[in-house]
């Protein structure tokens, strides 16, 4: 049986650490979710909310104070998301984040994984478009943040191990599931590559 008072700081953990990533723009769950357990006093690392239970957190917490702000928004970077996506359609890339989960705020990056042996393709696909992109280390996995308006994409190569956590380990919608979701008309705007990146 669980114990109501972990329940309890579990649930805690999760609302602050949804208004940290709403209010200040932080996008590693985990940060957010230690940083939000030291501010209530409680240990950083004993039952910690799950991402999912930050992001219902942080879904309720918007359902109340701007529900919609919120759905437009959601609307936005998800029809950004969707044009993205077929940008780079041939490395059948899949959403994942706060903008597959729905639970966005105006600091949500594009997230998309792109499962792939090697980057070499991804890069020369950039290069060759003019797409400007600076790499990154996530976790120890290659990602690329591309510049773009309005909100700029994260883009994370999957390979071998990296392909198997990263289809477990949150939600992830492909395009065509994507369009379903939205029940958009096949035409959508396309994205703006290769401008000033949102600081």
């Amino acid at each position: 049986m669980r114990d109501p008072h972990l329940s309890h700081n579990r649930t805690r953990i999760a609302d602050l650490a949804a208004r940290m990533i709403a209010e200040h723009g932080i996008h590693d769950y985990a940060l957010a979710k230690r940083k939000a357990a030291r501010s209530l006093g409680l240990p950083e690392g004993h039952s910690l909310p799950s991402n999912e239970e930050v992001d219902a957190a942080l879904i309720y917490r918007q359902s109340l104070f701007e529900p919609e702000e919120q759905a437009a928004l959601l609307l936005a970077l998800r029809q950004q998301a969707l044009a993205v996506m077929r940008v780079f359609e041939p490395f059948s890339p899949f959403l994942t984040g706060m903008v597959a989960s729905g639970a966005v705020s105006e600091h949500s990056l594009i997230e998309l994984d792109i499962d792939a042996d090697s980057s070499k393709d991804f890069d020369q696909f950039l290069v060759n478009h003019n797409i400007e992109f600076k790499i990154q280390d996530k976790g120890g996995r290659m990602a690329y943040l591309i510049y773009s308006e309005p909100q700029d994409v994260l883009v994370r190569i999957n390979s071998g191990e990296s392909f198997h956590a990263a289809a477990t380990a949150r939600p992830r919608l492909s395009r065509q599931q994507l369009e379903k979701l939205m029940q958009l008309e096949p035409s959508v705007a396309a994205p703006s590559f290769g401008l000033t990146p949102q600081l």
